[in-house]
C-alpha cells in the first residue's frame, strides 16, 4: 500500500510561524500540538493577541473551559475590539456553567460587532 508523502511543516523561527503551524494542527484536530505551538508563540511574543485567542479556542475544543477562559480573557485585554474574542469566551463561559458571564460577553460581542 502506498502512503502519501507527508512533509512535516518547517520548524518555525518566530511567533507568527508558531501561530501558523498551531493553526494547521488545530484545523486537523491535533489540539495538544496546537497548544504547544501557541504556547511557544506566546513565549516569544506575550502581546500576540491572536495566539492567546487561538490557544483559548484549542483549550475549548479539549473541554478545558477554565484554561480557555483565561487565554481568551488575555486576548481581550490585548485587543478589546475583536468581537470574535467575546463570542468565543461567551461559549466557554456557557459550557463552564457561568450563564450570566456568557450573556454579558455575548452582549459585548454584539456591541463591538455593531460598532465596526
Amino acid at each position: 500500500m502506498n502512503r502519501p508523502n507527508f512533509t512535516p511543516p518547517e520548524e518555525p523561527t518566530d511567533a507568527a510561524g508558531y501561530n501558523r503551524r498551531g493553526n494547521q494542527y488545530s484545523r486537523n484536530g491535533a489540539y495538544e500540538q496546537a497548544i504547544a505551538d501557541y504556547t511557544r508563540a506566546l513565549e516569544l511574543d506575550a502581546a500576540f493577541a491572536e495566539a492567546w485567542f487561538n490557544r483559548g479556542v484549542s483549550w475549548y475544543e479539549l473541554g478545558q473551559y477554565a484554561e480557555s477562559i483565561a487565554d481568551l480573557t488575555q486576548a481581550i485585554e490585548l485587543n478589546p475590539e475583536d468581537d470574535n474574542y467575546y463570542g468565543r469566551r461567551s461559549l466557554a463561559y456557557l459550557f463552564n456553567d457561568q450563564p450570566d458571564l456568557a450573556q454579558a460577553d455575548q452582549d459585548k460581542c454584539d456591541e463591538v460587532r455593531n460598532r465596526g
